[in-house]
């Protein structure tokens, strides 16, 4: 290859990788700093007031059913470097993600790099489902993506290495027959297969305490040892291991509290929620899902089939030729596929409906992309002619090219909700620096189940972690508290703009929180500020909360119509009133009745 048609052939797959992981980091500006669900329940095993846990013990315990280890590591040091920020775990899921996408390129065929437009259209595939937006969830929470990211890296990292001694083991074998080799040569030739299995062997115990979804290789080392005939001391050591950390992993298993028990498994939702877990990235409807799954089950049975069966030529009783450049890509298919098995044993009892979740993406996702270049490996192997090949796969890439508009659609919708709730984050922020912990809000915007997330408050405030690391009092962005705002951007209330101010309800010694509605059909409050007589901010509050009662005298557009807020209070506070900031208009418009505060008995106050 020329030295500028290498040149151009390396920017363009640059770009191809580059345009998908873009996306993908927007999405991630977009996720907030307070992590959500069960960062809390597992940062909360080794972290405290006092610090991080001496105990080894601590560190070493199971999330569900997964052993998380690696994690609760890259936990521990974003603390360290972000003060806990969620965003600096989502940046790590996308650096690990990143050098899974490198790797995955590296299993290509070399020779496929002679013909640049199919590989940089396979190139771009392998970043765009690498990089997959239905897999939001992972992205965007950066607890959940550290985990399901690092597991597959780990799993692709293994795969490399088969494919590695796969690659040494049928050369030497090739070369058996001429006796080329001298003694020195295959002690060498022995040790650079061992590293190789040995690598093999260790990315997979690293995977395993990262997350149980790699428990699906193990399966595929043993099925590759005795398939490819590998020597027997490879194919035991293959064995043993993969009897040791499964054997540990079932040893130590108890089923999660609030799952479904495996004693009730129903065989047919199990059969069911494999395809829907496979097809869920295109569509969040379950029979197309379903339809779209079961397309990709009878792909790879035929793809299996086919290596299994179609040897392209045999020395010595062994499979040679290029089969083993399909080893990496059904090995990944493999895999996916004993995920999705894993799932719907222990999630089936669940619903259906649940293997849809964003959270699983990533793994279908390399289930498609895997598809993708087996059909590419097999039109070149069927089809020597570079013109006719071009014409298989054209169609090929029109409908991968309708599938990834559905999947951007699919991640899209998920990513637009889990922004949506990030962006009550300041408020969260602003109540815990108030000295309130309002379980409602918590449940609502941070976990639905509270618990450790509050029990950790302490150690965050004393640590000065998020959400305490940034004095959201005085950078927010609706208002400054304490400050003044000036009285020519304040308008009296208007009718174009119903809203009222119902409540304040004193919740610790110097804060209370702040209730009432504000009719927003078009999304166009930014926030609503608190000012006292003096025209000084007390605190702020933000709308699109629930309030069902308006439904029934405003219709359908004023169902989230609900603002609350925070305030910080003070015994010279005589009038409370609320102003409304727009994103489309400048200054502020007050809502209807502003409290007048008697210090006896006009702030409502909580029973104990």
């Amino acid at each position: 290859m020329k030295v500028k048609q290498q040149s151009l052939l390396i920017a363009a797959s640059v770009l191809g990788i580059l345009i998908p992981a873009s996306y993908i980091l927007y999405l991630i500006s977009q996720a907030g700093d307070l992590s959500n669900f069960d960062y809390w329940w597992m940062t909360w095993n080794f972290y405290s007031v006092d610090g991080f846990s001496t105990n080894p013990f601590n560190w070493i315990f199971r999330a569900n059913e997964h052993f998380v280890f690696i994690p609760a590591i890259i936990y521990a040091l974003n603390i360290v470097v972000t003060q806990g920020s969620n965003i600096g775990l989502c940046l790590v899921a996308w650096f690990f993600a990143w050098i899974q996408c490198y790797v995955l390129i590296a299993l290509l065929p070399l020779r496929l790099r002679s013909f640049p437009l199919q590989f940089i259209s396979v190139i771009l595939c392998i970043s765009i489902f690498n990089f997959t937006p239905a897999a939001a969830h992972n992205w965007m929470r950066g607890f959940s993506g550290v985990h399901w990211i690092i597991a597959n890296l780990f799993v692709i990292c293994s795969i490399f290495c088969l494919q590695s001694y796969v690659n040494l083991l049928l050369n030497s074998r090739e070369a058996e027959p001429l006796g080329i080799h001298s003694q020195a040569e295959i002690g060498n030739e022995e040790w650079e297969q061992n590293k190789w299995v040995i690598g093999s062997i260790v990315f997979g115990i690293l995977g395993c305490i990262s997350y149980s979804t790699p428990l699906g290789l193990w399966p595929i080392l043993c099925g590759a040892a005795i398939v490819l005939r590998f020597p027997r001391r490879i194919t035991y050591l293959y064995f043993a291991a993969s009897i040791a950390v499964i054997g540990i992993y079932f040893l130590t298993y108890k089923t999660p509290s609030n799952h479904p028990s495996l004693t009730k498994i129903n065989p047919l939702k199990t059969l069911e929620y494999i395809p829907i877990y496979l097809g869920g990235i295109f569509s969040e409807n379950i029979i197309v899902a379903s339809i779209i799954g079961i397309i990709g089950l009878i792909a790879v049975t035929g793809f299996v089939g086919y290596w299994l069966l179609a040897k392209k030529s045999v020395q010595l009783g062994y499979p040679v030729g290029n089969r083993q450049n399909w080893l990496p890509w059904l090995s990944i298919q493999l895999y996916t596929l004993q995920t999705a098995l894993m799932a719907a044993v222990s999630r089936s009892g669940f619903g259906v409906e649940q293997a849809t979740a964003s959270r699983y993406a990533t793994l279908p996702a390399l289930f498609w992309m895997s598809t993708i270049v087996l059909i590419v490996l097999a039109v070149r192997e069927l089809q020597p002619t570079p013109r006719i090949q071009g014409r298989w796969l054209t169609p090929v890439f029109a409908v991968v090219t309708a599938a990834v508009i559905l999947m951007y659609g699919v991640g899209g919708e998920t990513a637009m909700a889990i922004a949506r709730r990030a962006t009550y984050q300041p408020l969260v922020a602003l109540s815990l620096q108030l000295g309130i912990t309002d379980i409602t809000l918590i449940k609502e915007r941070v976990g639905n189940k509270p618990a450790a997330f509050v029990g950790l408050i302490d150690a965050l405030k004393t640590n000065n972690l998020v959400p305490f690391n940034r004095d959201i009092k005085k950078h927010n962005f609706c208002a400054a508290l304490d400050t003044k705002i000036d009285p020519n951007l304040l308008s009296a209330p208007k009718d174009g703009v119903p809203g009222y101010f119902d409540t304040v309800t004193q919740l610790a010694p110097q804060a209370a929180r702040v209730i009432g509605w504000v009719g927003d059909p078009e999304n166009h409050v930014k926030c609503i500020v608190i000012l006292n007589q003096e025209n000084v901010v007390r605190g702020f509050a933000m709308s699109g909360f629930p309030r069902p009662d308006l439904v029934n005298l405003f219709g359908a557009s004023y169902k989230s119509a609900a603002w609350r807020g925070y305030i910080q209070t003070s015994p010279t506070d005589k009038l409370l009133t609320a102003y409304a900031s727009f994103k489309n208009r400048e200054g502020w418009v007050a809502l209807r009745n502003s409290q007048v505060i008697n210090q006896d008995d006009s702030v409502k106050t909580d029973p104990p």
